[in-house]
């Protein structure tokens, strides 16, 4: 019995093993290398895109897919054909991939280094407006010294025109 159950183990393991694995079907456009990495990169950019941003993908009805199949002016089927035909050569799909992942890095890179001045002119331009207000409020201390300065120039002269009522007696 137990003999029986190993044969049975080790036949199905045999013809599992022995089976081929059909490559898919070379579609009829096919979508060269470099737009296809340049559509998983897109993918990529939207899905994190989407999942940091998804109440403005609802409230503005943005379909991402849709999107990226006009900006290549394709359609599903065919990207599905051709995204299970590379798939099919896990080399060549790995390789893809790869490409897809260097791609992402330096557009990763570019954007920490436009974040980062933007964060520098952001920086700036605080400090800038800092100043003016310091300036303004500088001005406007000036500005009321002046006024009581002004003011008690005014008051002398007032001091000096009317004659004081101990000097008009003597």
């Amino acid at each position: 019995m137990i003999r029986n159950l190993i044969y049975a183990i080790v036949f199905l393991t045999c013809c599992i093993a022995c089976q081929s694995l059909d490559k898919a079907e070379k579609p009829k456009i096919i979508i060269d290398e470099d737009r296809m990495v340049d559509i998983l990169s897109d993918i990529a950019f939207i899905k994190a895109a989407k999942s940091s941003n998804r109440k403005t993908f609802v409230e503005d009805s943005i379909n991402p897919e849709a999107f990226i199949l006009r900006k290549y002016d394709i359609d599903s089927i065919v990207f599905a054909e051709n995204n299970t035909w590379y798939t099919s050569d896990m080399e060549r799909y790995k390789a893809l991939f790869e490409r897809v992942k260097t791609k992402l890095e330096k557009e990763r890179t570019k954007f920490e280094a436009l974040k980062k001045e933007e964060d520098s002119i952001k920086k700036i331009e605080d400090s800038i407006q800092k100043s003016l207000d310091t300036l303004k409020i500088e001005d406007e201390l000036i500005n009321t010294k002046d006024l009581l300065i002004e003011d008690e120039i005014e008051m002398a002269k007032k001091k000096r025109v009317t004659p004081t009522p101990d000097l008009e007696n003597k």
